[in-house]
């Protein structure tokens, strides 16, 4: 017997019973079953900012055996993906997060790491140039 029978045979007994500890029973029985109905996957449409936020959303689908596809002349940061709303909320989207925000602070660190190497620039690695930049041919005149 499917779940569906098994659910239909319990409405039945909720209908029928006459005793109000009876139908409560019934009724938790049913929200149980129900329970373990997996919910329909949904398409979803997830649009980034960066191609690096777009390959850390692929690489967990494809840890949870998920196929992400995009259809024709939609942008290279968008992803599309069809899976349950209460696994997306509740357990990849969060995770996304978490590793989403991992990543941007680590390239965060290494942005100021690097910037502050090209500021860092010694007394006698000044250089110092008299004349005008030409803006229409991007030369010196000196």
């Amino acid at each position: 017997m499917d779940l569906a029978d098994k659910i239909r045979k319990i409405e039945a007994v909720i209908a029928g019973t006459k005793s109000a500890g009876e139908r409560q029973a019934a009724e938790l029985a049913k929200q149980r079953l129900q329970g373990k109905i997996p919910a329909q996957p949904l398409e979803y449409t997830i649009r980034f900012q960066n191609a690096w936020g777009k390959k850390l959303f692929v690489a967990l689908c494809y840890k949870y055996n998920l196929r992400t596809y995009r259809y024709a002349r939609q942008k290279y940061t968008t992803v599309m993906v069809r899976v349950s709303k209460p696994f997306i909320e509740e357990v990849l989207w969060p995770e996304f997060k978490r590793y989403d925000a991992m990543l941007n602070e680590l390239v965060n660190e290494i942005m100021q790491g690097l910037i502050s190497k090209i500021h860092q620039v010694e007394e006698q690695d000044e250089v110092v140039i008299a004349g005008e930049l030409s803006v229409s041919t991007g030369t010196a005149v000196l």
